[in-house]
């Protein structure tokens, strides 16, 4: 795979996530969901820059390195995790700065949907981030149990362990939004 392959599984990625966060949300604002994509599409970056964008880092000897130097004491399978964190954070002090922002002139109920929306994003975003570590290691700790998963997951979008990575890594926004946007319904938020 050479870096414009990459480039490209990272476009395709993006893309995902935008519709996965629009889906999600039922929001057409481009710019906002876009804004929260690329926290998400982030993550790709970070994974590049952690494996060196060089031919070698596709291997599978180069994506492990990249991990592990990701992890540091956490070693591989705290990388995707540890990648987790900047968008998981991103992603949702941007939703909770954009839907979910508090205003003086709304309801009390709508301000109240928004508070508790806000908290939940959090709690989502952090719940993600914990979540991208377990899925890493779920058919074990071993490099080669970890690369299988990876890849098992980048396989579904059409690639391999580096994506794999980039999806677990990027979840944590989806989950951020989902969980924000359904404790946002249930305090009753929306019906201004």
């Amino acid at each position: 795979m050479n870096l414009e392959d990459i480039a490209s599984k990272a476009e395709i990625f993006e893309e995902v996530v935008e519709t996965a966060v629009e889906t999600t949300l039922g929001i057409k604002d481009f710019k906002t969901v876009g804004r929260v994509a690329k926290s998400g599409a982030a993550v790709g970056a970070a994974v590049s820059a952690a494996t060196g964008l060089s031919v070698a880092a596709t291997s599978g000897a180069g994506i492990t390195s990249g991990l592990a130097a990701a992890g540091g004491v956490g070693g591989m399978a705290a990388g995707p995790a540890v990648l987790a964190a900047g968008p998981a954070y991103a992603g949702a002090k941007i939703m909770n700065e954009t839907f979910f922002k508090d205003q003086p002139d709304l309801s009390e109920e709508e301000r109240e949907a928004r508070a508790a929306a806000r908290t939940a994003t959090n709690i989502g975003a952090a719940a993600g981030v914990a979540g991208a570590g377990a899925v890493t290691v779920a058919a074990g700790a071993s490099g080669a149990a970890i690369m299988s998963t990876l890849a098992g997951i980048g396989g579904l979008v059409g690639g391999g362990a580096i994506a794999g990575t980039a999806i677990v890594a990027a979840a944590p926004v989806a989950a951020a939004a989902a969980i924000g946007y359904g404790i946002y319904k249930l305090f009753g938020g929306g019906k201004e």
